[in-house]
């Protein structure tokens, strides 16, 4: 990409009167020519090397943390009234996914007022052992959203938006189906099985950067824009308060979040 340029420079720093002495002096030396385009190349490189922001060509900042609560509750089990053969007596109830040390999974968090640099994963809802997986996911707004199952029994996939309206609902009778349908506003999404009344799943759909805390309540936001940010934190069942972080080329910045 960079070579055009060096040839025509050489080409018209000769004398135009002659072309042929042009073309004669290319055949002349043409390790004078190759050594030339290759050190200007050389140079070029160098100078995108050098602008390249600190931390291995990392566009922006990290922000790492966990959210965690500091009683662990017990685990709540609900009892079944329909396929029992599939779904057993009892399901665990899985509002509140602790682990022993006080780690919360599925919490949201929101790197408020940094819209996506990079695409999440599309989301997916499927219905597999008489629950939603994921439980918990993030999207991007106007994105879509894949409806699948794996069971074999009667499903809906019934969502609701931030107003109690309903986005879609959808039932699949048998596993193996595959039902797209648009995300078109941001808010929570909550998805319900009309079938089996413990089922429920959340969509956290927005247009800044966001991410679902692991099983042991860690999580990492990558590639954040330097800039100062508000986390916003979000969870089914408990609360927690915002921070403010201040992200830079290459930093890793902490925030941690104790839920009640």
């Amino acid at each position: 990409m960079f070579c055009l340029p060096v040839v025509v420079a050489r080409t018209v720093s000769w004398p135009l009167a002659d072309p042929k002495y042009t073309i004669q002096r290319h055949r002349e030396h043409p390790m004078k020519t190759g050594l030339s385009i290759v050190g200007v190349s050389v140079w070029v490189v160098s100078l995108l090397l050098l602008s390249q922001p600190a931390g291995g060509g990392q566009v922006g900042g990290k922000i790492t943390g966990r959210v965690t609560v500091d009683n662990v509750p017990d685990i709540v089990m609900v009892s079944v009234d329909t396929d029992q053969t599939l779904c057993g007596d009892e399901v665990e109830d899985r509002a509140t996914v602790v682990d022993p040390s006080g780690g919360v999974a599925n919490t949201v968090v929101v790197v408020t007022g940094s819209p996506w640099v990079v695409d999440p994963v599309l989301p997916t809802i499927s219905n597999k052992s008489c629950y939603f997986e994921p439980r918990v996911q993030v999207a991007k707004t106007r994105s879509v959203v894949t409806l699948t199952s794996e069971d074999e029994t009667l499903h809906t996939t019934h969502a609701y938006d931030d107003r109690a309206r309903t986005v879609f609902n959808i039932a699949i009778p048998i596993p193996g189906l595959s039902i797209e349908r648009p995300l078109r506003r941001p808010g929570v999404v909550r998805v319900e099985c009309d079938s089996h009344g413990w089922m429920r799943g959340w969509v956290y759909v927005t247009d800044d950067i966001a991410i679902v805390s692991g099983s042991d309540g860690r999580f990492e936001i990558g590639d954040v824009p330097p800039g100062t940010y508000e986390l916003t934190i979000w969870h089914e069942r408990y609360r927690g308060t915002a921070q403010t972080v201040t992200v830079s080329h290459g930093s890793t910045v902490e925030a941690n979040f104790i839920l009640r």
